[in-house]
């Protein structure tokens, strides 16, 4: 039996994210505890811990965050520190230099996605690549899940690579399919008629995921028998609702919030669209490949990884031109490009064991040096 923490910045994340293997690993009989901003239960953990961590990296909330943990490691003297998000996981390293010395402690890093890629601001390189070099000389392994930060971790950074292809989406949850009354039912209900093209863009409203990019875009073509459904957590405050507003668009375009019916969603929908500047590995398109839709995605790190020209569209970041006549191609023909077969190998059953026979290789690890 080990004892494991589990470090992120939010609550949202380690549920997005890790519950099934915080499941299984409870299951085999380890101690999990769990440390966020928060201190919210957490289900499948023996122990919640709060500490403050802040996103914006230079918060003075930070520094407490990294006194706070070091003490917790101190105390808890844990065999195995699995840290998530780019703030959790700066501050977690820098809170187990001693316990990584001391205890044997092991560190897993996994990497979302760097803050520094392909065509990012120069600020990104300037200020994230240096900080992720140095801690990569206190961390014992960093596990990435695309291929562009792979390829820089492993010929830059000093400590082992491995590259898992995302951290698997639960197929299960999207097996379900409609009878044509239940799509015509939930249609109804979303305000969407029978003749309508239903688009669907399903994460966050945030500036990466650019959904502002996608209102400007529209606002000047015919919508007629066009829906586009925006769903998740709005964290941009209701920018968009008023970008709708002025442009008059609430009836085309449909903020729906946070949901938990998104296989629903994608059973009436034509075409699911991605427009973020970069990615990790993106369930949503993840999940849009295995329901076997069409998908329309801009050309970033992590979208390429899954979609090219061959298996849906994949468009420059800013050519509004290709955005629009993608959209009215989708719209015009009948495309139907199978990709869920493909897709499998990204799923929670085959990608969950890849990490939990990592997990225990590294506490066998530690346990052969102690």
């Amino acid at each position: 039996m080990a004892k494991i923490l589990y470090t992120a910045n939010t609550d949202k994340h380690i549920k997005l994210c890790h519950l099934p293997y915080l499941k299984s690993l409870k299951k085999k009989g380890h101690v999990i505890h769990v440390a966020t901003n928060t201190n919210i239960a957490t289900y499948y953990c023996d122990q919640k811990i709060a500490i403050p961590i802040k996103r914006t990296p230079f918060h003075l909330s930070n520094i407490k965050a990294i006194f706070d943990l070091k003490k917790i490691l101190s105390k808890e003297k844990y065999d195995l520190i699995i840290t998530n998000t780019p703030m959790g996981s700066v501050i977690t390293r820098l809170a187990g230099l001693k316990t990584r010395r001391v205890n044997k402690t092991k560190i897993i890093y996994i990497a979302h996605g760097f803050h520094f890629f392909k065509g990012c601001p120069k600020i990104n390189y300037f200020l994230y690549y240096p900080i992720e070099k140095i801690l990569s000389f206190f961390t014992d392994l960093i596990i990435t899940i695309n291929e562009e930060d792979y390829n820089i971790a492993k010929q830059k950074f000093k400590c082992r690579i491995k590259l898992i292809h995302g951290i698997g989406f639960d197929e299960e949850k999207f097996q379900k399919t409609l009878t044509v009354k239940e799509k015509k039912a939930f249609k109804e209900k979303l305000g969407i008629q029978k003749e309508d093209f239903v688009i669907s863009y399903i994460a966050e409203i945030s500036k990466r995921k650019r959904q502002k990019y996608l209102i400007k875009t529209l606002k000047d073509i015919d919508l007629r028998n066009i829906k586009v459904l925006l769903v998740g957590e709005d964290i941009l405050k209701s920018k968009l609702s008023k970008l709708l507003k002025k442009y008059h668009l609430e009836d085309n375009i449909k903020m729906l919030g946070f949901r938990s019916d998104i296989n629903e969603i994608l059973e009436i929908t034509d075409l699911v669209i991605s427009l973020s500047s970069q990615e990790g590995l993106p369930l949503n398109v993840l999940e849009a490949m295995y329901k076997n839709k069409n998908i329309l995605v801009t050309d970033c790190r992590g979208n390429r990884d899954l979609i090219s020209n061959k298996n849906g569209r994949l468009i420059g970041l800013e050519d509004k031109d290709a955005l629009i006549n993608s959209i009215m191609d989708f719209k015009t023909h009948n495309y139907h490009f199978m990709n869920r077969e493909n897709s499998l190998k990204y799923s929670l059953t085959n990608i969950k064991q890849q990490y939990l026979d990592i997990f225990l290789q590294e506490l066998e690890n530690k346990n052969d040096l102690n």
